[in-house]
C-alpha cells in the first residue's frame, strides 16, 4: 500500500503520508483505521499529505468513499501542483454531502482548519 498511516496520542491527530498510484482498497484500509483510532481514542482529526501522488481511484469510487465518510472526523488533504486533479472532486462531494474535508495547497492553513471548531 503506497501510505503511511500514524497517529500521536498526545495530539490526537492522524497523518497518512500517500504517494504514487493510490487504489480506493488503499483509501477503504486507511479509513478502516481511522475509524478504528477514533472509536479506541477519540481522535477526530486527520491531516493526509498527498502531494506526492500520481494516480487516484475513479471517479465513482471517489463519490462513494466521500458518501461513506464519518461526519465526525475532520479531514485536511494537502495536495501539490502534481497531484491529480481528481483529488478536487473529493472536497467537492464531501461539500455536498456536508462532509467535514477539504482540499488544501497550504500546510499551514490545512493545519488552522483541522484546529478550527466543526
Amino acid at each position: 500500500m503506497p501510505e503511511e498511516l500514524t497517529f500521536d496520542p498526545s495530539t490526537g491527530l492522524i497523518r497518512i503520508r500517500a504517494w504514487g498510484d493510490e487504489f480506493i482498497t488503499d483509501w477503504v484500509a486507511s479509513r478502516n483505521e481511522i475509524l478504528r483510532l477514533n472509536a479506541a481514542n477519540g481522535a477526530n482529526r486527520l491531516f493526509v499529505d498527498a502531494r506526492e501522488m500520481v494516480g487516484v481511484p475513479s471517479v465513482l469510487d471517489i463519490l462513494d468513499f466521500g458518501d461513506a465518510w464519518p461526519e465526525n472526523v475532520r479531514a485536511a488533504i494537502l495536495i501539490g501542483k502534481g497531484t491529480p486533479e481528481d483529488v478536487m472532486f473529493l472536497d467537492e462531494t464531501a461539500t455536498h454531502r456536508h462532509k467535514p474535508i477539504r482540499v488544501f495547497y497550504d500546510e499551514d492553513e490545512a493545519m488552522r482548519w483541522l484546529q478550527e471548531s466543526p
